[in-house]
Parts: C-alpha cells; sequence; structure tokens
C-alpha cells in the first residue's frame, strides 16, 4: 500500500526520532519530517498520487495537506492522523491511539495483509479559503491568540519550551481569564444564514427546522462566549463542544455559546462531555453563515490562531475527506 507520512517538528510531540521509528514501522512509506508550509508544499507536489497520506501533528498539520492538495486540484487520499500536536481534536474524533500505536497497528494489519483500512467520511468547513474541521472565536481562539502573543513576547531561545499544558495554563490565567473577568461589555456578535433553510434541535436533540431560518436571516444577535463551526464534535483534549457536528451529512454545527464565563464555568462537565441542551446555547445546522462581531476578535482555524477579524464566513466545501478510523482499524489486528 502506498503510504506518505508528514511529521511536524513544530507540532509538541513532533521529533526525528519519531519520523525514523515511523520508517521502521512502515519501511515502504515516504517519509518527511518539515518545519514549515513550504516544504509541505514542496512534498505534496512531488508525491504522485499516494492511498494514504499520515498527518503526525496538530489539527492545523492536516489542514495544510488538504489545502496543498486542493491547491493542485488533487482527489483526496484516505488521510490518518497521528496525534503529535496539542489538543490533536480532530484525531481524537477518529479513535487516534497514541503516535507510536497508531504506526504498530498500521503495520500490523499491513503485515496481514488487508489492503483496505476502515475509514469514515468527513465533510469539511472553508474559511477565508482554508478547509478545516472548526474554526470559530471566542474563549477557545482567545486563548490561542493569548498563547501565541506570550510565546513571542519570550527570548527565542526560551520559546520552543513554552508548549504543551503548562505554557497554555500560564497563558490562561494571566492573559485569558483575567481580560475576561475585567472586560466592562462582553462582545457581541450576529450570525446571518447565507445557505440553505436552517435547522436546530429540540430539548431531545431532535432535528427540527428554524422559523424563518431561511436565507439571509439572522438566527442570533447577542453577546457570546464561544461562536464557532464544525463537522468534527471534538474541539481539542476531548472537549465534545460541536456535539452535534455529526449528526447530518453536508452540514456543519453552528454554535453561539451565550453563557458569561461564570456561568460556564458552572456547566462545564456538561458542556465538556456534550450534553444538550445546555441553557444559552444556540446550535444550528447550517450550511453557509457569516458571522459578525461588534469589534475585531481573536479567530482559530483549526486550532491556529490567525489574528483579528470583525467578521467570519463559513461554508460546507464540495470535498469529502476519507478518515482512518482508528477504532475499526484496531478490530483487524
Amino acid at each position: 500500500m502506498d503510504i506518505a507520512l508528514v511529521v511536524n517538528l513544530n507540532a509538541r510531540r513532533g521529533s526525528h526520532r519519531f519520523a525514523a521509528f515511523a520508517k521502521k514501522m512502515l519501511p515502504n512509506s515516504r517519509v518527511i519530517a518539515t518545519r514549515s508550509v513550504e516544504e509541505v508544499d514542496r512534498f505534496v507536489e512531488d508525491l504522485g498520487s499516494p492511498r494514504v497520506i499520515l498527518s503526525g501533528g496538530g489539527d492545523g498539520t492536516a489542514c495544510g495537506i488538504l489545502d496543498a492538495l486542493r491547491q493542485r486540484n488533487r482527489s483526496f487520499p484516505t488521510l490518518g492522523l497521528v496525534k503529535l500536536g496539542t489538543g490533536n481534536a480532530w484525531a481524537i474524533g477518529t479513535h487516534a491511539p497514541s503516535p507510536k500505536s497508531a504506526m504498530k497497528q498500521l503495520a500490523d494489519v499491513l503485515e496481514r495483509g488487508h489492503t483496505e483500512l476502515p475509514t469514515s467520511d468527513f465533510s469539511l468547513v472553508e474559511v477565508e479559503g482554508r478547509l478545516t474541521p472548526f474554526a470559530g472565536a471566542g474563549w477557545d481562539a482567545e486563548l490561542l491568540h493569548d498563547y501565541k502573543m506570550q510565546k513571542q513576547s519570550l527570548p527565542r531561545p526560551l520559546q520552543r519550551f513554552a508548549t504543551g499544558g503548562p505554557a497554555y495554563a500560564v497563558s490562561i490565567f494571566s492573559r485569558t481569564i483575567l481580560r475576561n473577568v475585567l472586560q466592562k461589555e462582553r462582545a457581541r456578535v450576529r450570525l446571518i444564514n447565507l445557505g440553505e433553510d436552517a435547522l436546530t434541535f429540540d430539548p431531545h436533540g431532535n432535528v427540527t427546522k428554524v422559523p424563518a431560518g431561511g436565507f439571509g436571516e439572522c438566527l442570533y444577535e447577542g453577546p457570546y462566549g464561544v461562536a464557532g463551526a464544525g463537522t468534527t464534535a471534538e474541539l481539542g483534549f476531548g472537549f465534545k463542544a460541536l456535539h452535534f457536528a455529526r449528526v447530518m451529512p453536508g452540514r456543519m454545527h453552528v454554535r453561539v455559546l451565550a453563557l458569561s464565563a461564570a456561568q460556564a464555568t458552572r456547566h462545564l462537565p456538561n458542556l465538556w462531555r456534550g450534553v444538550h441542551p445546555i441553557p444559552h446555547s444556540h446550535d444550528f445546522l447550517l450550511t453557509h453563515c457569516r458571522m459578525e462581531f461588534d469589534r475585531e476578535v481573536p479567530v482559530e482555524i483549526g486550532g491556529d490562531a490567525i489574528g483579528l477579524r470583525n467578521s467570519l464566513e463559513y461554508r460546507i466545501a464540495p470535498q469529502i475527506v476519507p478518515v482512518i478510523d482508528w477504532k475499526k482499524l484496531r478490530h483487524l489486528q
């Protein structure tokens, strides 16, 4: 089976050592250890048409590979998500094991003679010309933005040590929480439907049509804590923030959580597990929408902070990507 592997050396657990281990487990695969988008682009340019591409990094690494393929009008091969990043939202959603276990399991399945890998089809969201399983604004984007700014404020020799959970914790308590506690007025958002008629959910989680939810209608206007969209339920560290993302193919879960930081803290266990309903959570299944903010706010795409925006547009991309389902793969061993 023709397999290619990209190992992002900037990812929390990315390393030349892991790249060498993967090559040992999958000796016929093509492996690149990279630190730049340009190197990934060149790798994809020379790649041909492998049946499987393994993305060793975080969510941004996988998104970068897909964008590079789309820019060249390449069809998407099977994508395998390997948890070398920090949040690993999309990878967790595909039941990915530890990176070394993933390589061993894949090697074992291939050694047993299997020529087809079990996959799940994922729709993707297009935001600012990029493909991603999730994107948005709010506390998560603020944290990523604050983490990035904090890291950049350090002397360059120290920046490589400012990674992982402890660095995020420092950013949360020294920047994100402090700002949200001190701010006098919460940010506001308008959610405009730009696609097919909007769908929502009743208290039991059943899909229902939104009254007056057609093209151009404002579905929500008011304060928010988190405002985002995605096609995968996970939002890093196992947080099921978009728990309706896989309910209907061709639709994304768009969520505006209007809770204050204090209210969200009280509901945190249920928010984490994806319990429905949650007070002041406005949940929709949409094909295309725009969020308009009353000020410039931090935004993230696929777990990468991209800066400040006063509006953001989301649409379901026409491409479908088959992604290795690691839980089903284990059953082949």
